[in-house]
C-alpha cells in the first residue's frame, strides 16, 4: 500500500518576527460599509488558504521557536460585534480590546457599527500588513477575489539582499554602522524604581484637512532640506514638552526597509526597523530631520534590522525565554518613538459611510517598555491622524492626547526655528 504524503503544517519564521512575536498592534478603520460577520470570516479563512504557509495568515506565531505552527482552521478568535460606536469612541475601544482580547490566537476581529478593528500578532507582519488586511477585510464582500500580496511567497532571504544590494559597493560601511549602533545599546539605568505591570492606552487626534499640505509650504519656505514627517515629530515632542513631560533625548524613529529592496520584491512579514537617535534637542525639527536624512541615505535601518536580530537568536539557543519589564523609574521620562505609515492609498477606495472629516484610520501598538511612547501617523489624502500608544499608569493618556492636538492645531509655532 502506498504511504499517504502529509502537508506540511509548520512555518521557519524569520527572527525579524520572532521579535515582534511577543507584542500586538491592534489598527481601526471607519465608518465604511462593511461585510457581515460570515463574510469577513470567509475572508480570512481564504487568505490563510490562499498562500499556505508562504504568507502570514493562518501562521501561529511563538517566541520559543522558529518553527511555527500553520493552522488555517484555528487561527482566527472570535468576531466580537461591540455595538455601534462614534469616531470618538474609537480610542476607548481599541483600549479595551488591548486589555481583554484573546492573545492566544494571532488574529482577533471586532465590529463596532461602522468600524472594523483587526487585533493582530506583530509577529505576523508590521504597519504594511496590517493595512493590507485592513483593505481585505473592510473589501471582502462574497465573490471578491483574493488579492494578489495573500498568493506570494515572500522574496527569498530579503534582509540580505537589501545589505548587498545597499552595502555591496563598500562592505566598510556596513562595520562603521553597526559600530554606531552598537554604541546606543547601553542607555544608562534610571535610579530609582516601582513594580510596574502594563497597562496599554491608545489616544487619537486628527488634524484638520490640510494641515499636511500647510506643513509641507511651510517647510520648502524655512527648512527646504528638512523632511514633513520629521518636522511633525518635532512639533509634537516640543508640544509634550510644553505639557510637563520630561522628555528623553533618546528617540526611536520607526523605517519600512523595504524601500532597500527592488519594486518587485514582496515581505509580508516583518521589514521595519527601530533607530535609535540621540539629540541634543528632540524638538529641533532641522535636527531631527538631519539625523533622519543622514540613517536613511547611509542604509543605518538596515544594519540596525540586521543587529536587532542577534539579541533573539541569542536568546533561543541559550533557551531562555523573552522577559518583559517589571519595573518603571519613580520619576519616567518619556521615549519618544515616531512611525509614519505614510499614505493610506489602498483604502480610498473603500466604502466610506460617512465625509471626510469623520473618518479614522489608526492603530494601537503596545510600547514594549513602559516608558515608551509610540506615535503612529496616518495620511488619507488631505487628512492626517495620530495616535499615541502608552502605558496609562506610567503617562496620564489625557495630556498627551492634548499635546498631540495642539501639535496638529499650530504645528509652525512649536517647531524650534519659529518658537520664542
Amino acid at each position: 500500500m502506498a504511504t499517504r504524503r502529509t502537508t506540511k503544517t509548520t512555518h521557519r519564521a524569520s527572527t525579524r518576527d520572532m521579535m515582534g512575536s511577543g507584542s500586538r498592534m491592534i489598527t481601526a478603520i471607519g465608518p465604511v460599509h462593511l461585510p457581515d460577520t460570515g463574510e469577513i470570516r470567509d475572508t480570512l479563512m481564504l487568505l490563510a488558504r490562499a498562500g499556505g504557509r508562504h504568507t502570514p495568515v493562518g501562521i501561529f506565531p511563538s517566541m520559543q521557536s522558529r518553527r511555527w505552527d500553520y493552522r488555517p482552521h484555528d487561527f482566527l478568535g472570535d468576531i466580537q460585534d461591540l455595538g455601534p460606536c462614534t469616531t470618538a469612541e474609537v480610542p476607548r475601544l481599541l483600549t479595551r480590546l488591548a486589555r481583554s482580547n484573546d492573545s492566544t490566537r494571532p488574529l482577533n476581529v471586532a465590529v463596532a457599527g461602522d468600524f472594523l478593528m483587526l487585533d493582530i500578532s506583530h509577529g505576523l507582519g508590521d504597519a504594511a500588513l496590517a493595512l493590507s488586511l485592513l483593505r481585505a477585510v473592510a473589501g471582502g464582500y462574497a465573490g471578491t477575489a483574493v488579492p494578489t500580496w495573500a498568493q506570494t511567497r515572500d522574496t527569498a532571504v530579503p534582509l540580505v539582499r537589501a545589505l548587498a544590494r545597499t552595502f555591496g559597493s563598500s562592505p566598510a560601511r556596513v562595520a562603521r554602522v553597526l559600530e554606531s549602533r552598537q554604541s546606543m545599546e547601553h542607555a544608562p539605568r534610571q535610579m530609582g524604581v516601582v513594580p510596574w505591570r502594563a497597562s496599554p492606552a491608545v489616544v487619537v487626534a486628527s488634524a484638520v484637512a490640510g494641515t499636511a499640505a500647510e506643513l509641507r509650504r511651510w517647510r520648502d519656505q524655512e527648512l527646504p532640506a528638512a523632511s514633513v514627517s520629521s518636522l511633525l515629530f518635532a512639533a509634537i515632542a516640543r508640544s509634550m514638552q510644553n505639557r510637563g513631560f520630561g522628555i528623553d533625548n533618546t528617540v526611536n524613529v520607526m523605517f519600512d526597509c523595504r524601500r532597500y529592496l527592488p519594486r518587485d520584491a514582496t515581505v509580508n512579514g516583518n521589514f521595519c526597523a527601530g533607530v535609535q537617535f540621540s539629540l541634543t534637542d528632540p524638538t529641533d525639527g532641522a535636527e531631527m530631520s538631519a539625523a533622519v536624512s543622514r540613517a536613511t541615505s547611509s542604509g543605518r535601518p538596515l544594519a540596525s534590522l540586521a543587529l536587532s536580530a542577534v539579541t533573539p537568536r541569542r536568546r533561543l539557543r541559550a533557551g531562555i525565554a523573552h522577559e518583559r519589564a517589571t519595573h518603571v523609574a519613580a520619576a519616567p521620562r518619556a521615549r519618544l518613538m515616531h512611525s509614519d505609515v505614510g499614505e493610506a492609498a489602498m483604502l480610498t477606495d473603500l466604502a466610506w459611510t460617512d465625509g471626510p472629516g469623520e473618518r479614522l484610520v489608526t492603530a494601537l501598538s503596545e510600547p514594549a517598555e513602559p516608558t515608551s511612547i509610540v506615535f503612529t501617523s496616518v495620511r488619507r489624502g488631505v487628512e492626517l491622524d495620530v495616535s499615541a500608544s502608552l502605558h496609562d499608569n506610567v503617562f496620564d493618556p489625557e495630556l498627551v492626547r492634548a499635546a498631540i492636538e495642539d501639535a496638529l492645531c499650530d504645528p509652525f509655532a512649536l517647531l524650534s526655528r519659529m518658537a520664542v
